[in-house]
């Protein structure tokens, strides 16, 4: 998920911070077809590290929405602004 520098950087360059590419692939939306969508990250909780405490040592997964329909994909790796 980029920053606002980040951001502007990538509007700047013409770069449409509504639709991204995996593993250079343009991603669509498996339900509607969509390719326009919204960018967000959450953390990937796991049972060992909560029953620890150790929350903050998980990993995060990156998600897209799609604007069209709402459905979300989750990736590991961040995706790539086109």
């Amino acid at each position: 998920m980029p920053g606002i520098i980040e951001s502007f950087k990538q509007g700047y360059e013409g770069k449409d911070s509504s639709r991204f590419s995996v593993a250079g692939i343009p991603v669509r939306c498996p339900h509607c077809g969509g390719d326009q969508f919204d960018d967000s990250a959450a953390m990937l909780n796991t049972r060992g590290l909560t029953l620890l405490g150790l929350d903050f040592a998980n990993r995060d997964g990156y998600l897209l929405v799609c604007k069209k329909c709402t459905h979300i994909d989750w990736f590991l790796e961040e995706p790539d602004a086109i």
